[in-house]
Order: C-alpha cells, then structure tokens, then sequence
C-alpha cells in the first residue's frame, strides 16, 4: 500500500496522560501537497506505537487558520492572566461577596 501522507515535519505533545497512554499533539504535515495543521488525540497500541486516534481536527495551514487559532490562544491566555490578577488584587471583595 502507498503512504499517500508524509511524516509531520513539526510535531509537538501539548497533553500528555500517563495513565490512560494518550497524548495530544500539534503536527504540521504534507498530504497531496498541502500543509496541513492538526490538533489530534493519540493512543498507545499493544506493541506500544502511538497512533492517531479518531479525536482532533485537522485544517489547511494558511495564514487566516494560524492568525485566526494564534489571536484565540492569546485572548484565552490574556483572560487567565486577568482573572488570576483579579483574584489576587481582590480576593477579600470577591469572597465577601460570593462566600456570604
């Protein structure tokens, strides 16, 4: 059989579960002459070989799909960062108001 789809030439592990033996990792790879990024879920076989499982998604690796996903990582990192500094600064108002 052809392998139509190249190894990824950039793979990350974004979420790693030892216990489970599944992982979560970026990839960017070629398929028909198209880069591709892919968020996917991995599992472990019985002869311990990741594989992809049938979790993730997949889209062509442009620039609107990576400016689009790039400025949602930022805006969810900016919204933990506030509500941690919101929690510290007024942590006293916060509990007086949701613990009473």
């Amino acid at each position: 059989m052809i392998d139509l789809q190249e190894p990824p030439f950039y793979e990350k592990t974004i979420n790693y579960d030892e216990d489970k033996h599944i992982k979560i990792c970026l990839t960017v790879h070629t398929f028909k002459g198209v880069e591709w990024l892919s968020i996917r879920k991995y599992y472990q076989d019985f002869d311990e070989e990741w594989k992809p499982g049938n979790e993730g998604i997949t889209m062509p690796l442009d620039l609107d799909n990576a400016r689009e996903m790039f400025l949602g990582l930022v805006e969810i990192l900016s919204l933990a960062e506030s509500k941690t500094i919101l929690e510290q600064e007024f942590k006293e108002i916060l509990d007086k108001i949701y613990l009473n």
